[in-house]
């Protein structure tokens, strides 16, 4: 399997550790490619123009991350849970990448298109959906599961992306929750080049 990646995108950044944690990084080769270039090899893979794209060795792509996660666990014998409340958070922990990611884009926009509004509006939205993440992680078991990797993927991409946003103030299951994740080889492993 090939693994189409930034070493910068968070959604790649989940399949990446996900590869790891699962036993399966010796079966995923992962290529590099830039998705604002329009990289020919990323096209070819996935018409959307968009990282991850897991690319089977029939040639069948898959793309985003959720449905790449799935595949990764399947392929590993299910081994971690994958009920309705992960699932859920997973969404809650996908929707706050999406708003964090959007946001980033916005704000590398040129001074003259940049929207006040939609940066604000995205600020806004990352807060209340980073109060809701806190209330729910409260009772997990285990960090290992693909909901709480999301999360975690998507606070780590906040601190890249996103330090002024001071999320860890009061928010103590998130920032245990990060912490016992980045003390995991596969996420120390798969963090964005320095000065990206």
């Amino acid at each position: 399997m090939k693994l189409i990646i930034s070493t910068t995108s968070p959604y790649s950044r989940k399949c990446r550790v996900m590869a790891r944690e699962l036993g399966l990084a010796d079966e995923v080769e992962e290529i590099e490619a830039h998705p604002f270039d329009d990289d020919p090899a990323l096209l070819q893979a996935n018409p959307l123009g968009r990282v991850p794209c897991l690319v089977l060795d029939d040639g069948q792509a898959f793309t985003e991350s959720g449905l790449i996660a799935d595949y990764l666990c399947e392929q590993a014998g299910e081994p971690w849970p994958r009920g309705w409340n992960d699932r859920r958070l997973e969404a809650l922990g996908s929707g706050l990448l999406d708003l964090t990611v959007a946001r980033r884009v916005e704000m590398v926009r040129d001074e003259g298109i940049q929207s006040e509004f939609w940066i604000q509006r995205r600020e806004r939205g990352i807060m209340r959906a980073i109060d809701e993440i806190e209330q729910a992680v409260g009772d997990l078991e285990s960090p290992l599961a693909q909901g709480p990797l999301t999360m975690a993927v998507a606070l780590a991409y906040m601190d890249f992306r996103y330090p002024e946003s001071g999320w860890r103030t009061g928010r103590p299951h998130l920032t245990a929750l990060l912490d016992a994740w980045e003390s995991r080889p596969s996420f120390r492993a798969t963090l964005p080049p320095a000065g990206t």
